[in-house]
């Protein structure tokens, strides 16, 4: 017969048992906290701008600084083939600039939903990693832990310069990040808890070359401020 004693001893040798076949989880250091972080974290991100596709003022709704930039950047799309723009002026003098992909656009535009309706998405840089430093480790628990990230913008493809709506992305200026590192149920997981922050007293990093523009997609909304 099986005493609750018993039971009990047979369930943490079990415990114990499967705990050897699985292997703990090795406690955290700086070497594997990189190594995580570098494989879940922002290495190679890719950086998106967009442009909204209908680009529009009113008596009653006047220009801002940022239709200025959506029409140069629609313009500068235009001119490399990837847009047709069409430009109207009401009767009740709405002036509107209306974008329409072209077949080589198709290849490389994607839309998005945006504050000021559907927009125009490319790709115009990517993330890249200059250092991983600070890591400190959970005083109580060896799986949990965090660090900064350091890194920048760059390798731009050849539509960055043509959004001229990008916003805050300098090529090669340092940036920091903040990662938190846990071991959940076995798995590893990076999540950033400070997405972006600005570094000081760095040296930039230097641009690199020009990359081919990639493709991307989604849906639409009305006109209050640009994304930020």
């Amino acid at each position: 017969m099986t005493t609750p004693t018993t039971m009990r001893l047979i369930v943490i040798t079990l415990v114990a048992l499967f705990a050897l076949a699985c292997g703990a989880p090795p406690a955290l250091d700086e070497k594997l906290a990189a190594d995580l972080i570098r494989r879940n974290a922002i290495d190679d991100e890719p950086i998106y701008a967009e442009v909204p596709q209908k680009v529009w003022w009113a008596p009653g709704n006047a220009k801002d600084d940022y239709d200025g930039k959506a029409v140069a950047t629609l313009r500068n799309l235009e001119e490399a083939g990837l847009l047709k723009v069409k430009h109207v002026i009401e009767a009740g003098g709405r002036e509107i600039y209306q974008g329409k992909v072209t077949e080589k656009g198709f290849a490389i535009l994607g839309t998005v939903p945006s504050a000021r309706g559907k927009a125009f998405r490319g790709k115009i840089c990517v993330k890249k990693i200059d250092s991983i430093e600070n890591f400190i480790r959970h005083p109580n628990d060896p799986t949990i832990g965090s660090a900064e990230i350091i890194w920048h913008y760059a390798s731009p493809t050849p539509l960055y310069e043509m959004f001229e709506t990008k916003i805050d992305k300098p090529l090669g200026k340092p940036y920091r990040s903040v990662a938190s590192i846990r071991n959940d149920k076995g798995l590893w997981r990076v999540e950033l808890a400070v997405r972006k922050a600005a570094v000081v007293d760095r040296v930039p990093a230097v641009p690199g070359p020009a990359i081919s523009a990639a493709p991307d997609s989604s849906t639409e909304p009305s006109r209050p401020q640009p994304p930020r």
